[in-house]
């Protein structure tokens, strides 16, 4: 048990708020003080307060139990904020060092590791290598089992799927993903589960017309085809359907039904789903690559219908 006057010590030392410290602790009291963290364990909290010239001045150096400790927040490192701020663009190599960095930390309130950890998983995909692939694989399955935030226990989870959708499983991504979308209320990340069961059917799909170049003749395989068909399509167009205010997801969608329409061969659907991309979310990431598109379409369009030249 504390002592009376080690307890008044520590009221005061979590009084000062505005010490100089670039680390944040708050108790489970509600005190909390700027500081510099120097170790910090499941077990003990060692820091340093440097007060200002105004208080006294000083540096007190103190070590706490964990458990009185309800989180803390790292201040970022020099040349930290910028990149975290725009991870998802990082390469490996830079995500690699802060994930390192702050890897001790996954599974406390507030850590930034996993949103670090993520930002590596997917510049592992990036990578386009089965070996970076199962990497990613592992990284978000321990993302997903120690991360302290729900949000980050769900994308590490949609970038397991993505991780085997990468290194080719898409069978047991397509089972796991079937199972997280009956397991979650979550509207975004049942977006995100259809999105990629979306592209592993979109996989399969192409699977099957390579295995069966004249499928369309096959009375056993043309159904399967068509089925197989619409349910892409429906599948990417969910989001645009069913949650049209969410422009990222919904105009994603209208672009990859598009594709879907093109590799179908209905042009004119393909344009149509273009069009209202370029209309419904103009500032959407998805327009460039509809835009695009569009043209290529509306060119191809024009060279069949210029009339043949006439000799003199």
């Amino acid at each position: 048990m504390k002592s009376p006057t080690l307890i008044l010590f520590l009221m005061a030392l979590f009084t000062v708020v505005e010490s100089r410290g670039r680390d944040v602790i708050v108790l489970k009291n509600g005190q909390y003080a700027a500081c510099e963290i120097e170790a910090l364990t499941d077990n003990i909290v060692t820091f340093t307060v440097h007060q200002r010239e105004g208080d006294g001045g000083g540096v007190t150096r103190r070590t706490i139990k964990t458990s009185e400790v309800d989180y803390v927040e790292f201040d970022f490192e020099p040349g930290e904020e910028e990149a975290f701020s725009n991870r998802a663009a990082q390469n490996r190599e830079t995500a690699e060092v802060w994930w390192n960095h702050h890897f001790a930390h996954l599974h406390r309130p507030r850590s930034r590791t996993a949103a670090w950890g993520i930002a590596l998983g997917y510049a592992l995909i990036d990578e386009d290598s089965e070996l970076y692939g199962n990497r990613a694989l592992q990284l978000f399955e321990r993302i997903a089992d120690r991360a302290w935030s729900g949000i980050d226990v769900a994308a590490a989870k949609r970038g397991r799927l993505r991780a085997m959708m990468a290194i080719g499983d898409l069978e047991r991504a397509t089972s796991e993903a079937k199972i997280l979308a009956t397991q979650t209320e979550d509207p975004e990340l049942l977006i995100e589960v259809k999105y990629l069961l979306a592209q592993a059917d979109f996989e399969r799909l192409k699977e099957l017309e390579d295995e069966n170049p004249r499928w369309y003749d096959d009375d056993e395989v043309r159904p399967l085809r068509n089925e197989l068909y619409q349910g892409v399509i429906d599948q990417f167009m969910w989001p645009y359907l069913f949650h049209a205010a969410q422009e990222k997801a919904a105009s994603r969608g209208l672009l990859q039904a598009g594709v879907v329409y093109e590799f179908g061969g209905d042009e004119e659907r393909s344009i149509s789903a273009y069009r209202d991309l370029a209309a419904l979310y103009p500032e959407s990431e998805a327009r460039p690559e509809g835009e695009l598109r569009l043209q290529n379409l509306i060119n191809e369009e024009s060279k069949e219908n210029k009339p043949e030249p006439t000799n003199p």
